[in-house]
């Protein structure tokens, strides 16, 4: 636990300081508390990301691994067109303060986030403020986790965050981690002022998932 975070007392106080994760994503070595950045260097897979000093397994599978790379894509097609920055996948992790670094399943990142206009290539983790993060929703997802990671990234300076349920088929379209608004598969979902230009139509998201659906870009 690193000095700025009030001490727990039971495994059910750090249970719900997590969101409540299912438990079997939650590592006990190195223990609750003590894992440090070079340990999530060496934690291999399942991806992890390290939260207040605990290993926390990434709800992530296969699926929303084969949505997640589609939306990079989409976006990294656009961002390199326009040469407005980078985007990162699942494993993009992000350093938000001490023994805490995390990785959202698509992140855009623009230039300005960069000394020099280039990417760190001896970093394991990032220490920049994202444009957009975006989650894929996984069933071992919850609420709690994902209102708390949205918070932490809009407090370190994220500008915009999806995230998106395909089963339900929705997405929840986030400027603040307060300020929201949900859409259907009739929606689209919008770049804004952090992605100029940029859309996707939720409905063509979806179909992307069954052969010959997908709409060419």
């Amino acid at each position: 636990m690193t000095a700025t975070q009030p001490a727990l007392k039971t495994f059910a106080d750090l249970h719900a300081k997590l969101g409540g994760v299912p438990l079997d994503r939650i590592r006990l070595h190195p223990a609750p508390g003590t894992a440090t950045e070079a340990d999530l260097e060496h934690a291999g897979k399942p991806t992890c990301e390290l939260i207040d000093g605990v290993l926390v397994e990434k709800a992530m599978g296969t699926f929303e691994s084969f949505l997640g790379i589609h939306i990079a894509r989409l976006i990294g097609n656009h961002v390199e067109a326009n040469d407005l920055g980078v985007v990162t996948g699942e494993a993009g992790f992000i350093r938000l303060g001490q023994d805490h670094v995390r990785a959202p399943d698509v992140t855009f990142i623009p230039w300005s986030e960069f000394p020099n206009d280039e990417v760190p290539q001896d970093e394991a983790f990032w220490s920049v403020a994202p444009g957009l993060i975006v989650e894929v929703l996984s069933p071992g997802n919850t609420t709690a986790e994902i209102d708390r990671k949205l918070a932490e990234f809009f407090k370190a300076g994220c500008k915009l965050a999806w995230t998106i349920d395909p089963r339900a088929k929705t997405a929840m379209v986030y400027t603040s981690a307060k300020s929201f608004k949900e859409l259907d598969e009739t929606g689209t979902l919008d770049g804004g002022k952090v992605l100029p230009g940029f859309t996707l139509s939720l409905a063509e998201l979806f179909a992307s998932t069954q052969r010959g659906k997908k709409k060419l870009r």
